[in-house]
Order: structure tokens, then sequence, then C-alpha cells
């Protein structure tokens, strides 16, 4: 037998030794992963008991809690290192329920400024979160009156994303339609013809289109922009009501127009219209209202665009 070999005897012992190595090693690794697969199991388990037991305290919060409070965006920087442009679209899609779930039960106003502030937050945290511009221009504007402010944010967003024609062009009509500050709305409009050369209306609109159309039709113009951008059927739906009254509107201006024309003096009401044979009927106004003339003249209707239940703050089971 040469050096170092082994009897038959040691060979089976040893090889007896390791089957036996093998299988209480095999037998260890199960048994841990046994208990991992255990262990998986429980935290599913609790994770999943969890977030019912979260979403059912959430659900049964008021809806202004549910929107919480934010630090300020620095902080919120600090604390999420690289994740804070999540964040920011968190926090814009959070004011997008908040609002949605308010719209839908017509219960209460929501809190303005608290949707405000997260906006605001929002857009410090991601200057480029398009998503927030847009829920700032429209609902900040037309549901709450609040212009400089939207316009701050607008303006901030522009400095940012100076390749968008959306912004310059959503700031223009804020300026135009609620501030009557044509000069800066033909500024900011030559800046969203300059972006999107292709709407030769722009740049029309920028010189004349504000004194020679009127605010009414600037407004339909502007709706009819914002419609197909709309992400959000709560936000889309108002935008397609604005336009319908503001059609109708126009309908009513451009009669009175026709009117005037004809006769060399003024109506004095919405039924001279329709007996000249100018209007069939007068319009509906899709917000429940009926239209009718001030003592200036103008076209106004007693739901102010907005809906009933609003205005009286009266809510139907």
């Amino acid at each position: 037998m040469l050096a170092g070999s082994f009897s038959k005897g040691e060979l089976r012992l040893r090889n007896a030794k390791s089957a036996r190595w093998n299988e209480e090693c095999s037998l260890k690794f199960h048994g841990v992963g046994v208990k991992r697969i255990v262990l998986l199991f429980v935290f599913v388990v609790l994770l999943i008991g969890t977030h019912v037991e979260l979403t059912r305290v959430r659900d049964a919060r008021p809806p202004q809690a549910r929107l919480g409070f934010y630090p300020p965006a620095p902080v919120i920087k600090a604390l999420t290192a690289d994740h804070y442009q999540f964040m920011s679209q968190i926090i814009s899609l959070q004011c997008l329920f908040y609002f949605g779930t308010l719209v839908e039960l017509r219960s209460q106003a929501p809190d303005w400024w608290r949707i405000y502030r997260a906006v605001y937050t929002s857009t410090r945290l991601d200057p480029y979160n398009m998503d927030a511009y847009y829920f700032a221009q429209a609902v900040l504007t037309w549901e709450t009156g609040m212009i400089q402010q939207a316009l701050e944010l607008l303006e901030y967003g522009f400095a940012h994303r100076t390749w968008d024609w959306y912004l310059p062009f959503y700031i223009s009509f804020d300026y135009a339609f609620f501030l009557k500050d044509y000069e800066k709305a033909g500024f900011y409009l030559a800046k969203a013809a300059e972006l999107k050369p292709e709407v030769e209306w722009y740049a029309t609109l920028a010189a004349r289109y504000f004194y020679e159309g009127g605010s009414t039709a600037l407004a339909l113009a502007y709706l009819q922009e914002m419609i197909p951008a709309a992400r959000n059927e709560v936000i889309k739906k108002r935008l397609v009501t604005r336009a319908k009254a503001f059609e109708a509107v126009l309908q009513i201006e451009q009669a009175i127009a026709a009117y005037k024309q004809r006769f060399q003096t003024d109506p004095e009401d919405l039924r001279r219209l329709v007996s000249a044979g100018l209007l069939e009927r007068i319009p509906d106004d899709p917000y429940g209202g009926k239209f009718y003339l001030d003592e200036q003249g103008r076209v106004r209707t007693t739901s102010k665009f907005a809906p009933l239940e609003k205005i009286h703050g009266s809510h139907k089971n």
C-alpha cells in the first residue's frame, strides 16, 4: 500500500462521517429556510393587518386632517436625501386627493391655505413638478381667488421650466383675465408664442386679442387649452363645466353686440334678445343659475360660476 493512502476501513469511516456532516448541514439549512419562510409569512400578515387598520383610522379622520402638515422643503430634503422629488409628487397627489374628496362630498369647503402651503412645499422640493403647477392654475385661481399666490408659484416654475410654453400661457391668462394687467399678460403670452410658434393666435393675441376679443373669449380659449392637458377627471369635469358656462356667456354677448348694432341701444334685459330673434332662448347656466344683465349691461349669473350647493352651503344627502 502506498504511503499516505487509506485502508478500506478508514475510507468507509471517513465517508460515513462526511455523509453524516452533510445531513446535519442540510437539516440546519432547511431549518433556517423554514424559519425564514415563517417569519416572512408573519411579517406579511402583520403588514396587511396594520395597513387595513391604518386605512380605517385615516378614512375616519376629517378631510382636513387627511392632507396633513408638511415641514419646510429644506427639512424634507435633509430627511429624504435623494428622494425629495418623489416626496414632491406625493405631496401634490395628496392635494389632489384631498380636493377631489371634498368636491365629491360637497359637505364643506377645503382648507385653501393648507392646500396652498402644501403646493408651495411641493414646488420648492421639485421646481420641475408640472403636476403641482397645473393644480395651482386649475384650482387656486378659479376656486379660491388666490391669484397672486398662484402667479408666484407659476412664475417660480417658469424660472426653472424655461422650455415649457404652458406656464407663460397660464401666467398670461391670469394677468389678463383676473388682474386686467394687459401689459404683463402680453409679455408672457409673447413668451408662450416664442416657445410654441405653431399656435399662431398666441402672437396676435399678445398684441390685440385682449382688447378686441374681450375677456370671455379669452377665458374660453384658455379653457380649451387647459381641458386636454387635464390628467385628473375631477378637475377636467370642472373645467368642462366652466367652458360650457363661458360658451353660453359668449353667445349672449354676441347677441347683445348684434342688438346694439341693429337698434343703436342696449337691451333692457335678456328677453329682448329672444324677442328680437337674436337668441332662440336664453342659454342654460351649467352651474344651475340664471343669466341676467347687471347695471352696467354685463352678463352675469346667479350661480357666480360655482355650483349652487357651494354658494348656499347646502348638502344633499
